[in-house]
């Protein structure tokens, strides 16, 4: 899988990329596929909302935690947007940075990852 620098990476590397983006203040991290994928990770060092969809359009998916409540703060994105999340769409660093390895390594989230799939857009 390759890197917003267009670099392949395992999924080890891409978990340490993602421990020393956030040392360099870069929060936001994607990676693509060459079967079309993106994955994208936003962070504010405690928590990441972690996605992924087809570059043709089709309906996406994130992580989630289900025992998450509130809402976490700090999601610096490249475009200098910071949002919010409800801790529920987000999981915790670690967590999404074993999710991402893992994805990354076999196609396919880890069993004990919960994703939620966002609705697709309606077809005629």
């Amino acid at each position: 899988m390759q890197g917003s620098a267009g670099h392949a990476y395992s999924g080890e590397q891409a978990r340490h990329l993602l421990r020393h983006r956030w040392d360099w203040a870069n929060q936001e991290t994607w990676f693509e596929n060459d079967a079309g994928w993106l994955l994208g990770v936003v962070t504010n060092g405690e928590r990441a909302m972690v996605v992924r969809f087809d570059r043709d359009g089709g309906p996406g998916e994130h992580l989630v935690d289900p025992h998450g409540t509130g809402t976490s703060g700090g999601y610096l994105l490249s475009n200098g947007q910071v949002d919010s999340y409800d801790d529920r769409d987000t999981v915790t660093f670690e967590a999404a940075a074993r999710a991402v390895a893992y994805f990354i390594d076999h196609g396919t989230w880890p069993a004990e990852a919960t994703v939620q799939r966002e609705a697709g857009p309606e077809r005629a």
